[in-house]
């Protein structure tokens, strides 16, 4: 469920999503350089110390602190810049599934995703498209800002039913709630700034390779707190959707038994909590989950 990997765990269908969000990515964020640099603080302020302080988890985990360098809809057109590039390339393999191809798996796609996009509320701010990749071999589903969506064939008999789909999509649509891709740009941009800058000022190697590893740690820290966010998101979603939320428990149980199925690798678990946490936290959240299952009118906690 994720647009971003730690290199060298990355499958391959992973590293195709990363190459391009950070080729958009820089195109927006090497203006601000200046602007950083005369930022107070980053220049004497280690990154880690920095984004640990950006990063105060408050009483739920949607409450928390959030470093964003680009705006909703600069978030956006990176997210469909990179989806059409990724269209034009699965086109070129003849990965695209069109609708023609695979009518049954398009419908049962598009009447999930409409009911979880229309209980996120974000049904008229975005256009709203999705894509079919034809990839019985990878277990995977991106949700991008600006409104796009891929999924890739592989995860579509772990979902198994309608709300074990709901699961799946509610996930990654929960992602482009938490804006966490203009979050994941930031941080990795904050990092290398102040690896350059420390450079400058004539650290050492071991000092920067002593700075890779605590950002790597970090990264790895916000890629879990992430993924949590956007399982209780998505839980939420699922059950304003109509959706049973006691489902979820089962379609990550199916998961995570799948996990070993795969040549490319598990891409929908990578960087993911372990499944005991993960599980226990669904549980933790199911009688919330269950009010907006019964009432679907009532609103989605506000993100903060």
């Amino acid at each position: 469920m994720r647009w971003r990997y730690e290199l060298g765990d990355i499958p391959a269908d992973g590293r195709n999503v990363e190459a391009p969000i950070e080729a958009q990515a820089r195109g927006f964020l090497l203006p601000r350089r200046t602007l950083l640099k005369v930022g107070v603080g980053l220049v004497v302020w280690p990154a880690a110390q920095f984004l640990q302080a950006c990063a105060t988890t408050g009483g739920t985990s949607t409450s928390r602190s959030r470093l964003r360098l680009i705006s909703d809809e600069e978030e956006a057109k990176i997210g469909v810049a990179v989806f059409q590039q990724l269209q034009e390339k699965e086109l070129k393999r003849g990965r695209l599934m069109t609708e023609p191809d695979g009518p049954a798996a398009h419908a049962w796609v598009k009447r999930v995703s409409d009911r979880v996009i229309w209980a996120s509320g974000l049904g008229d701010k975005y256009r709203w498209e999705y894509i079919l990749i034809n990839a019985p071999g990878t277990a995977n589903a991106i949700a991008f800002p600006g409104g796009r969506i891929i999924v890739f064939t592989g995860i579509l008999p772990v979902a198994r039913d309608d709300a074990g789909l709901a699961t799946i999509i509610g996930h990654v649509v929960g992602h482009v709630m938490g804006h966490h891709m203009a979050e994941r740009i930031s941080k990795e941009f904050v990092m290398g700034f102040a690896e350059e800058i420390a450079r400058e000022q004539g650290a050492s190697d071991s000092t920067i390779a002593t700075m890779r590893l605590v950002n790597r740690s970090i990264l790895s820290q916000y890629s879990r707190i992430h993924e949590t966010e956007a399982d209780l998101i998505g839980l939420l979603l699922m059950s304003k959707a109509g959706y049973d939320p006691r489902e979820s428990v089962k379609l990550w149980q199916r998961m995570n038994d799948a996990a070993g199925e795969f040549s490319r690798g598990h891409e929908f678990l990578h960087t993911h909590p372990g499944s005991g946490t993960q599980i226990a936290d669904l549980q933790a959240w199911m009688q919330q989950a269950l009010q907006y299952y019964e009432n679907p009118s009532l609103a989605l906690p506000v993100l903060k």
